[in-house]
């Protein structure tokens, strides 16, 4: 393989459960009750989300996530176990390194700054008109890698993003076990995703 496409919230990063926060706070603070699973929504662009649970007051609940976001994020979030090994792996054997990430692009880079890590390509939420699932971020990470998708295998925490590789062509599909409620017996027989219990499983592979 020449290069891997990773997703970073939950997969190298604990922002998971920072951004779950986040929401819920920002929801409380607006009054705004919803009857949806945040779990299920992880993942997903901030923008569609904020659509999803505020309808016409989105804009109000984007902007106070995301002031939620990069305080707590400071405080709580810290790498996944062996990121920074399969970091230092990546670079030691000189495979290029692609961030698609359905965060915004500022959030991103406080994360990559926790991490000491710089990837050859950054693709955010705000840089593209559709997120994960859809496969564009994807694709226009595969583009600017100059790769072909068999030549490039994908990690991901989430649903979104198992769907958003394979339907990039991507079929060296790692996804990561977390404390979100996934269906991983679907990840794995209709994606062909390989269920691992942490990045670590990568490196000793």
């Amino acid at each position: 393989m020449n290069a891997v496409i990773l997703d970073l919230d939950g997969t190298l990063i604990t922002t998971v459960k920072v951004h779950r926060m986040a929401w819920e706070l920002a929801l409380k603070d607006l009054g705004i009750r919803i009857n949806v699973d945040l779990d299920k929504l992880m993942g997903r662009k901030t923008e569609e989300i904020a659509k999803l649970l505020a309808n016409d007051r989105w804009k109000e609940l984007y902007e106070k996530k995301n002031e939620y976001f990069d305080n707590l994020v400071k405080l709580y979030a810290k790498p996944t176990p062996c990121a920074i090994d399969l970091i230092n792996k990546l670079r030691k054997d000189k495979i290029k390194t692609a961030v698609v990430t359905s965060s915004l692009r500022r959030s991103a880079l406080q994360s990559l700054k926790i991490l000491n890590f710089e990837p050859d390509v950054l693709i955010a939420g705000d840089d593209v008109t559709k997120g994960k699932p859809d496969p564009e971020p994807v694709i226009k990470a595969l583009r600017l890698l100059g790769e072909d998708p068999q030549n490039v295998f994908g990690v991901g925490d989430t649903l979104q993003d198992v769907i958003a590789y394979y339907n990039s062509g991507i079929r060296e599909i790692y996804l990561v076990k977390s404390d979100l409620k996934i269906d991983y017996e679907e990840a794995s027989k209709k994606y062909n995703a390989k269920i691992i219990e942490s990045l670590c499983c990568i490196i000793s592979h």
